[in-house]
């Protein structure tokens, strides 16, 4: 596949090419905090230094018929339960479910045997961040059909940003970008939103939908969705995309199942009526959609958005773009990534990004969620002046989900995010970069 250049607006271009894929992850570089999680997603630390994790949850078993054919894993059924949480991590490692009870979609697997390699990707809390007063907000996702969320699904919590009591486990909701998504689906493609993460600078938080591939300004006062802008999308022409074998192209949370005039499913590709925002391959309709991810404040208080990239999730096409926070204005800053699923920045301005997995999905996660490959994502650091470090890559760094530095300085980080049995771990990246420069990738 022909990869587009390696193009910086904003840092000098300087890639080092160092990693620890040939050592051990040592237990002082790589600290297991909690494990145990249900999907955990977005973490935040409090002002005590409690660090909370929103679990999204595993779902349902479809027996109650809350289900829908989820358009972002190849239409296997998406299910309801009350399983999503928030999980507060104390200083001691202490864990106490301080919320309980939200809706979680899941995906089902219907006579799956116990022993299978199928998991549980969950939808549900995704996010949870403390504002400088110490209030805090949560975000809910959904990664479905927004217009039989109460009908269907009977999930009126999800798609939301909430303020949150968390003595008394009151929710106000602050915004509704299922609903926006519905009666104005803002990059004119499918209808799905799946509010992914947030983050918050002054009086507003700033929301990434990466269903919608849309980014949200809230006000926090109560006033309602304040802005909105579509994160512009990436055509990459089909010749340059590759496709698991015997590919049906339904894997992108927009990407409709094959279908004619009549709605019934088609091999005839030239029956197709491609919605706006696609292109016709030879695999079917491929949508050419952002999918952004995560949300942090940079140094010089813009914000910085990752992307994962639409199905079927080209190796070295996620961006990294900058945010104005007045305008929401993007311009992209650095290119040539996989699958990017969160960033942070430290007290030196260094710039941390999380590839959720090193190849594109489908060589590690068939639709519906069996694992048939490598999970191994991977931890990159990229300095004030562009240089790239390969802090880890593998070595129990999995489908990881979101980071954060910690009081302490170290990176925090969700990791097997989108399985039944995800944890937090803990890396000193000072100690990690000293470990791989002594030991460089060949």
């Amino acid at each position: 596949m022909k990869i587009k250049p390696f193009i910086l607006t904003l840092f000098t271009v300087s890639v080092a090419t160092i990693s620890v894929s040939k050592v051990s992850a040592e237990p002082q570089y790589f600290k297991v905090v909690a494990d145990g999680l249900d999907n955990p997603r977005g973490i935040a630390f409090d002002k005590d230094g409690n660090l909370y994790v929103a679990n999204s949850g595993s779902g349902g078993d479809g027996q109650d018929g809350r289900c829908e054919a989820s358009p972002s894993s190849g239409y296997v059924p998406l299910c309801a339960s009350s399983s999503g949480s928030v999980t507060k991590i104390a200083p001691d490692g202490t864990k106490t479910d301080v919320l309980s009870g939200f809706t979680s979609l899941g995906l089902v697997h219907a006579g799956a045997p116990p022993d299978s390699n199928l998991d549980t990707q969950g939808a549900g809390p995704a996010d949870i961040k403390f504002d400088d007063q110490g209030n805090a907000y949560l975000l809910t996702g959904f990664a479905g059909n927004p217009t039989l969320r109460e009908s269907l699904l009977q999930a009126p919590d999800l798609g939301k940003l909430y303020r949150v009591d968390l003595s008394t486990g009151n929710l106000t909701v602050l915004a509704d970008m299922a609903q926006y998504e519905t009666n104005n689906n803002p990059d004119g493609t499918d209808l799905i939103s799946n509010p992914y993460s947030f983050v918050i600078k002054g009086s507003y938080a700033y929301v990434a939908d990466g269903g919608g591939n849309t980014l949200y300004k809230v006000a926090l006062d109560g006033s309602g969705i304040q802005q909105v802008v579509v994160v512009p999308p990436q055509p990459i022409p089909p010749d340059q995309l590759q496709f698991p074998p015997q590919s049906t192209g339904t894997s992108d949370p927009g990407t409709p199942p094959a279908t004619g005039d009549s709605g019934t499913q088609t091999d005839d590709l030239s029956a197709l009526s491609i919605p706006p925002g696609y292109t016709l391959t030879p695999n079917g309709p491929i949508s050419n959609q952002s999918v952004p991810t995560n949300l942090t404040i940079a140094p010089d208080g813009s914000l910085t958005l990752t992307e994962y990239t639409y199905y079927p999730f080209p190796a070295g096409k996620a961006r990294v773009w900058k945010v104005d926070p007045e305008t929401l204005e993007l311009q992209e800053i650095a290119d040539g990534f996989t699958q990017l699923t969160g960033d942070a920045y430290d007290k030196d301005g260094n710039l941390f990004v999380l590839e959720h997995i090193n190849q594109p999905e489908w060589n590690s996660i068939a639709p519906g969620g069996d694992v048939i490959g490598d999970t191994s994502g991977s931890l990159i650091k990229i300095a004030p002046d562009g240089t790239r470090t390969t802090l880890l890559s593998g070595h129990g760094l999995e489908a990881a989900s979101n980071i954060t530095v910690g009081p302490d300085g170290d990176l925090y980080i969700s990791n097997h995010s989108r399985f039944s049995k995800g944890q937090v771990i803990k890396i000193n990246p000072r100690k990690l970069e000293r470990l791989a420069r002594r030991h460089p990738q060949n």
